[in-house]
């Protein structure tokens, strides 16, 4: 029927047209149905590969929740192997700074960690000379680290082994631009015969969930104070905490002072009237004689 419209050398050019449309469409097909598929693919991130749990591996899961191990006595050493730097001391003690540290003191070590702001005296800036409790040299720093420091927030770090303390040494040392040299000799000593004494054991660890299970056990509620004076009855308000608190310790039951001290900076959780920082002389020896016949 077309033919009645269009001559042959027409015809045969829209036959050409329409043979080029149809093969570009079956191009664009197979391209969508093989060739992106194949480009998704290449772009899709690699599956991980699965990993088994190496136990005891530092960073796996929890590492509060390691099996429990039991301590053990490490063999003497040659103290020169600990006091002499080294890569591999280096590098544990960076390892120990960054998991023990760097909250307090910083990543840099100058003393700007993120609980810094918290804390009175501000925590040790050990890129500075200045200001050293115990000094900077090699036994110093290692006595800060065995010790800590009272009335400050650095706490003992005995639990670390010697090799472990005189890793965390260096690299304490390695934050500061200054000379950490020991004019003491005696005290160079005194290290080198610590770190070679023998007997060196180290703790026994159980996982956090354990811990919290054996201090539950171990967990004595108190039986509640009795507000039965007229100075009780001011100043408790939640009888069952304020025995609690008292029972915890005591040091409060030496003098005014040390009552004072026990109950006032925390009256609140301590279970107290902030009314208690507003009691007469005479109403304290009342309180202390009230609270030592009802705290056995």
């Amino acid at each position: 029927m077309i033919e009645k419209y269009l001559d042959a050398e027409e015809l045969g050019r829209l036959m050409s047209a329409l043979a080029a449309v149809l093969t570009g469409l079956v191009i664009a097909a197979l391209f969508a149905s093989i060739v992106v598929p194949g480009i998704r693919n290449a772009n899709k991130p690699e599956t991980p590969t699965a990993v088994s749990p190496v136990e005891m591996e530092t960073g796996w899961l929890d590492p509060t929740e390691f099996p429990a191990q039991r301590g053990r006595v490490l063999a003497p050493v040659d103290p020169q192997t600990l006091m002499a730097p080294s890569r591999a001391l280096a590098d544990r003690g960076k390892e120990l700074f960054e998991a023990n540290c760097v909250q307090c003191h910083g990543k840099e070590g100058r003393g700007d960690g993120p609980a810094a702001g918290t804390m009175n005296p501000r925590p040790r800036n050990f890129t500075s000379p200045d200001g050293w409790t115990n000094g900077y040299d090699m036994p110093a720093v290692y006595r800060t680290l065995s010790e800590g420091v009272s009335g400050t927030s650095m706490a003992s770090f005995n639990y670390l082994s010697r090799r472990d303390r005189m890793a965390l040494v260096h690299h304490v040392q390695s934050l500061g631009a200054f000379s950490h040299a020991t004019v003491n000799a005696q005290a160079i000593a005194r290290l080198s015969k610590e770190l070679a004494a023998p007997g060196e054991k180290t703790p026994n660890k159980i996982p956090v969930s354990l811990a919290i299970l054996k201090l539950e056990e171990e967990f004595v509620a108190r039986p509640p104070l009795r507000p039965n004076t007229d100075v009780l009855k001011r100043v408790i308000v939640d009888p069952a905490r304020a025995a609690q608190v008292l029972s915890e310790s005591r040091l409060w039951r030496a003098d005014l002072r040390d009552l004072a001290a026990a109950i006032l900076p925390d009256a609140v959780h301590n279970g107290f009237s902030l009314e208690t920082a507003a009691l007469s002389p005479s109403q304290w020896r009342a309180l202390a004689g009230d609270l030592a016949r009802e705290v056995k």
